[in-house]
């Protein structure tokens, strides 16, 4: 016996996958309206169980084996009724087809029933239609009751189909009477069975939706589709949308504009920003190689002397690449600032007493993995001293991987960074992933780099941007590309 549940938007829909699936002989044990509401409030499902013998849906299979594709779609698009005639005639012809010749006997002449034998046999052929007829017509009486109330319920004497009729001095095969009689009373037997034990059945064959298996609703799958696509991560769109199942009403959450705009003021109460992105005297940007920390540097330094008025000193530890610390001093020298390099702690001490005037000092390190101890105690050496009380940003690509960004937080951790730097937010398309690690690490965002032109394409990260990123509200500037 095959058992299985499909759910869709409406009961036809929910019908068409049953006839596909199950075929037109399948019997439907329940159906249950997932809008318990009167009027149009948002778009609701159905779902429907059915169930239908292994031998039934062989004979559809070995069918629908037989048709070519195009025969195939039209046989599926066909009413019931048809579907039943073409299978059951292909099954006789094959089974006609397989069955041995008839053997040779010696007499010339084949006897022929005679009418009287021909009627006694339709009447016992009819018996038994009445009798399975019956058998059905209960166990539909009794999935009646089991899909209102709940419950299977036992029926009365009175409610018992009582036996066909015998006609007296009627001949009947017996044999091919009760064996056909055994096989619809152990199919009966076992729907009754499954009916009555199906709420302790495995639901593993329910076809799930997006984010079943965290326990969303049906009603919540497209936030939950939307949110994933967006880049966040499977568990922390699982964990919005079940604050969201568990706050809003059954009946709202079946409104679509209204779930979503929920989910969108959640992501905006959760997002943490730094409230004065420029506070503090020294300012350092370590991160892996790649990820844009000398560019988010600049351009900070640029928004802080163009449009702040500060005055301020540009360091470097980057003595490992080439070219590093002479590329940090052209900036230098195109903003008038001070520049330096720094090789060890001690340097420190020496540097600031030279910068009492100096507004901020920002510093570029090398781009580290920090996969050793060695790493990770050189590139502490080279950090300022924690009485000059510095802030650590943390800068990374948005175009690394969320599994990446989230080791990559975990190695740095060491450093004490306060705050995180997204760069190449124009190259991806990703943005969740800055949402799960302002999540999973509980540290705010600094700031964004969303394109290579300096200081144009530097935003300092607001709550507002960060929506916009993951719902698609709004698209960035395309750059004219066309040649002067």
């Amino acid at each position: 016996m095959q058992v299985k549940k499909f759910e869709a938007r409406t009961m036809k829909e929910a019908l068409e996958m049953v006839k596909t699936q199950l075929g037109p002989d399948a019997i439907i044990l329940s159906a249950r309206d997932n809008n318990k509401s009167f009027g149009l409030v948002g778009e609701g499902s159905v779902e429907i169980t059915a169930a239908v013998s292994e031998e039934t849906l062989q004979k559809k299979k070995f069918a629908e084996s037989r048709l070519r594709e195009q025969d195939r779609e039209k046989f599926l698009k066909s009413p019931a009724r048809q579907q039943k005639e073409l299978i059951h005639k292909m099954v006789e012809k094959h089974v006609q087809k397989n069955q041995p010749p008839a053997p040779i006997t010696q007499r010339r002449y084949i006897d022929i029933e005679d009418e009287a034998e021909q009627r006694q046999r339709m009447m016992a052929e009819e018996r038994v239609r009445s009798a399975a007829q019956r058998a059905l017509n209960a166990f539909q009486e009794q999935d009646e009751i089991f899909s209102s109330k709940g419950t299977m319920t036992k029926k009365t004497p009175q409610q018992t189909a009582a036996p066909a009729p015998v006609v007296r001095g009627t001949p009947v095969n017996v044999q091919k009477d009760s064996t056909e009689i055994a096989a619809l009373k152990n199919e009966i037997e076992s729907l009754k069975q499954v009916i009555s034990h199906f709420h302790q059945m495995p639901q593993n064959f329910v076809g799930t939706h997006p984010g079943a298996d965290f326990g969303i609703n049906y009603d919540l799958s497209f936030v939950f589709e939307k949110l994933t696509a967006a880049g966040m991560a499977r568990e922390v769109a699982a964990e919005i949308l079940t604050i969201a199942q568990d706050t809003l009403p059954a009946l709202k959450l079946k409104n679509k504009p209204l779930v979503e705009a929920w989910v969108a003021r959640h992501v905006l109460d959760n997002t943490r920003t730094v409230s004065n992105p420029t506070a503090g005297k020294i300012h350092c940007f370590v991160g892996p190689a790649g990820a844009g920390k000398t560019s988010a540097l600049i351009k900070m330094a640029s928004q802080m002397v163009v449009r702040e008025g500060k005055k301020i000193a540009l360091f470097t530890t980057d003595t490992f690449k080439v070219g590093a610390a002479d590329q940090m001093k052209i900036y230098a020298q195109i903003l008038n600032v001070p520049f330096s390099v720094i090789r060890s702690q001690n340097d420190w001490t020496s540097l600031m007493r030279y910068l009492p005037n100096v507004d901020c000092v920002l510093v570029d390190y090398t781009g580290m993995s920090l996969k050793n101890p060695d790493e990770i105690q050189m590139l502490k050496s080279l950090l300022p001293p924690a009485a000059l009380n510095p802030n650590i940003h943390l800068v990374l690509s948005t175009n690394v991987k969320d599994a990446d960004a989230t080791e990559l937080g975990r190695r740095y951790s060491g450093m004490n960074y306060k705050d995180v730097i997204f760069t190449s937010l124009d190259e991806s398309t990703q943005h969740g992933t800055i949402y799960n690690f302002m999540k999973r690490f509980d540290i705010p965002l600094h700031s964004f780099g969303i394109g290579p032109r300096v200081p144009e394409d530097f935003e300092f990260a607001t709550k507002e941007r960060l929506l916009d990123l993951i719902f698609k509200i709004t698209k960035f500037k395309q750059q004219d590309s066309e040649a002067i």
